[in-house]
């Protein structure tokens, strides 16, 4: 009889200690889920500041997009071909700008040095002049980005990005790239006379809030005359008539830009942008011959101002870049940029579920730990 009552004991006792063990296993399994939502709210606030996955939450953009900016175009007239052995010869080199690959006259290369560091005070690049060679004998620039009545007319017009979701990339891509083949202004010249409108100019501004993540990047390549300025300072410099060549910066944790151009090693470029301040990239493009029109842009992990808009001279409403061409000194402000909040389903959710993986199995482990530990202790008592 007593031996029957300390083994019904015993087993009250395993009872309890199994429900010991189960209220255990439950407490695991909360702190699971707590540390689980835990460790999503930090990778949230940290994908804020660190991660690609960042883009365009608020504009309610989860997808691939097509996103639109502004661009104002500039169609520029051929200059005539001139007899360069005359006594005006370098006057003529210094005023002709924009020719057809017929002339032979500009030597075709990579020309740095072309414009100034620093654009002047309606945010347009200064012609550096210096040595009269075939392409840096430029002193005055202003048919470029403004209408000059007889040389150049003024258009405005969207340039279509690609946007990709997974790689929070924004792109345009084109090897025949001729936006300005229906306007009249240049429809005559000798230029165009295989149908395409070979010579113009254009200009776009992308604002953006730096994330300072280490992976924001910008890439371009076109051919002939492309500066890209980082606010007002010139980060990238493609100066001169060349071939399709590809230009890049990147922005470092510390919001230093470094920048270079076809197989030049990247190169701390003097400019820092500040994650409290909206900055801004400003693009200048120069097609000056007719041999080809390539033109690439890619943003990268880069926080841009993104706005809800009727686009300008589309019916259809769309996503457009947040900046007015019509107003040079516009930078978005901190807080009108669409990327405030990541993908909570892309980053996190591996590291989420081994974590949560990890406590269970350590709770279960636990829980037959004490059970055989208890069950020792009775077995011992019962010798």
């Amino acid at each position: 009889m007593k031996q029957q009552q300390t083994k019904k004991n015993n087993h009250m006792k395993i009872q309890v200690f199994e429900v010991f063990s189960m209220a255990a296993l439950f407490v695991a399994l909360g702190f699971a889920i707590f540390g689980m939502s835990k460790t999503i709210s930090d990778i949230d606030k940290a994908a804020i500041s660190k991660t690609p996955d960042a883009i365009l939450a608020s504009a309610g953009v989860s997808e691939d997009k097509d996103v639109f900016l502004s661009v104002a175009y500039f169609d520029q007239k051929a200059d005539e071909c001139i007899d360069f052995y005359n006594e005006n010869a370098w006057k003529a080199a210094e005023n002709r700008q924009f020719e057809w690959t017929e002339c032979k006259y500009f030597n075709k290369g990579l020309d740095q040095g072309i414009v100034d560091y620093q654009l002047d005070d309606k945010y347009l690049p200064v012609a550096k002049g210096g040595q009269l060679t075939s392409n840096r004998g430029l002193t005055d620039m202003n048919r470029w980005f403004n209408a000059v009545e007889g040389k150049s007319a003024s258009y405005t017009g969207n340039l279509k990005l690609d946007y990709r979701s997974d790689i929070a990339e924004f792109s345009f891509y084109k090897n025949e790239f001729y936006p300005l083949d229906e306007v009249d202004f240049s429809n005559g010249d000798i230029a165009n006379r295989d149908g395409h409108n070979h010579l113009f100019t254009m200009n776009f501004a992308v604002p953006f809030t730096a994330l300072l993540s280490g992976q924001e990047k910008f890439e371009i390549e076109a051919d002939d005359d492309t500066f890209v300025f980082v606010g007002d300072r010139l980060a990238i410099d493609l100066g001169g008539i060349h071939s399709a060549m590809p230009g890049r910066f990147m922005i470092n944790e510390k919001g230093e830009v470094y920048a270079g151009v076809d197989t030049q090693d990247m190169a701390y470029t003097g400019i820092t942008v500040d994650s409290e301040k909206g900055s801004i990239v400003r693009i200048f493009h120069a097609d000056r011959d007719s041999d080809e029109s390539v033109f690439k842009v890619r943003f990268t992990g880069m926080n841009l101002s993104v706005t809800d808009a009727k686009l300008a001279n589309r019916e259809d409403e769309g996503l457009q870049i947040a900046y007015d061409p019509t107003d040079p000194t516009y930078v978005a402000p901190l807080g009108e940029t669409s990327v405030v909040k990541p993908d909570n389903t892309k980053g996190f959710i591996l590291l989420v579920t081994v974590e949560g993986i990890m406590v269970i199995i350590f709770a279960i482990l636990l829980s037959l730990s004490i059970r055989n530990m208890v069950r020792r202790k009775i077995a011992e008592a019962q010798k």
